[in-house]
């Protein structure tokens, strides 16, 4: 198998003594949830939420709103905010239209980065974040799921040889819209192009692709994907897909499908719920992030409790690359990881547009 864990970005860097001094760079997309990790590590000292100046005023507003809420400064001076003698590492929480043209200045500026996903809206600019993170040798993390304890566990039991070879991956993901209003920040931070640059396969099928490789170490080869607006008039509105049905070709054969998207009710008591079944020469596995869940049974029927993946996901990764950055070691996910998943999205994307499966190099 092909390495899953390599970081060829950068060397490693130098251990630094803690407190780990963070940034964030925009608070617009997921900042309130990634504050809220990072204040509650005693090993974090946050010091500043920076917006452009010339952002349009709801954006420097909800910037400095998450600031206040966190009980950080707020500052419009960016360059001030990126000064290696006062920030370590700074994070991209702005729209995803801006996530790599901020991450490339904050590289350029010196100091290390994570970045909110997607790394970006194009491959191009990813390929640009994956320069500037090699050329400046410093850190590109990029915010994942692949430290979900069901993933680890699906992974382990691969590794230990239970389920013999992979040969076939089922992959769902889907977000409730029962949940969208309080899940999403803004709606048109997921519909409006000129600000998530594209659906939900923008939004999600990066999870999907890091889970095929994560779980395999294969690289994906061919993309086919269908999509559409199914259920959300938000979505149809805006002519972008709530849903969508992928298959991916990976190396040595192996195939995976995924479905994934923003329906009325994902089956999960939480915002996103998501699922993985591996097929596999000598047995089969199934990963249901929503596994383990405390069920109540009472008079009005069975009510389930599970933790919410995501935010496990995102404060063990977050937890991760802190780990990463005080003792001198590359995070395990990092932005030549995006920027491979952002290769399976770009391609999903050509492959709507011509109907005919996309050949990645």
């Amino acid at each position: 198998m092909t390495d899953r864990t390599s970081s060829p970005t950068g060397s490693a860097p130098l251990p630094r003594s803690a407190p780990l001094r963070v940034s964030l760079l925009s608070g617009v997309r997921h900042a309130a949830d990634y504050l809220r990790v990072l204040g509650a590590d005693p090993r974090v000292e946050l010091v500043v939420v920076a917006e452009e100046p010339d952002a349009p005023g709801w954006v420097r507003a909800d910037s400095r709103r998450v600031a206040e809420r966190a009980g950080a400064g707020y500052t419009e001076d960016v360059p001030g905010a990126l000064d290696p003698t006062v920030t370590d590492l700074v994070v991209v929480c702005s729209e995803p239209t801006r996530h790599a043209r901020l991450a490339v200045q904050a590289l350029e500026a010196g100091v290390d980065v994570l970045v909110d996903k997607p790394v970006a809206t194009s491959l191009a600019d990813a390929e640009a974040v994956l320069a500037a993170a090699a050329r400046t040798g410093r850190v590109c993390a990029v915010v994942n799921r692949t430290h979900t304890p069901a993933l680890r566990r699906a992974r382990g039991w691969i590794d230990a040889g239970h389920v013999g070879l992979p040969l076939h991956l089922d992959l769902e993901f889907f977000a409730s819209g029962a949940h969208f209003a309080t899940s999403v920040e803004r709606p048109q931070l997921v519909v409006d192009t000129a600000l998530s640059g594209g659906g939900e396969i923008m939004n999600f099928l990066g999870y999907c692709a890091d889970a095929a490789h994560y779980l395999t170490g294969l690289r994906t080869r061919e993309v086919h994907a269908m999509a559409g607006a199914l259920f959300s008039p938000a979505h149809s509105d805006a002519g972008v897909e709530d849903t969508a049905v992928v298959t991916l070709g990976l190396e040595r054969g192996v195939t995976a499908t995924v479905t994934l998207g923003r329906v009325p009710h994902a089956p999960g008591g939480t915002p996103t719920t998501s699922s993985v079944r591996v097929l596999g020469s000598h047995g089969h596995a199934v990963a249901d992030d929503d596994v383990p869940a405390v069920s109540r049974f009472d008079g009005s029927g069975r009510a389930t409790l599970a933790a919410d993946a995501g935010q496990v996901a995102v404060s063990a990764y977050v937890g991760h690359v802190v780990d990463a950055l005080l003792t001198g070691a590359q995070p395990d996910y990092t932005v030549a990881h995006a920027r491979d998943a952002m290769a399976v999205i770009d391609a999903a994307y050509r492959s709507l547009a011509t109907g005919d499966v996309v050949t990645l190099p």
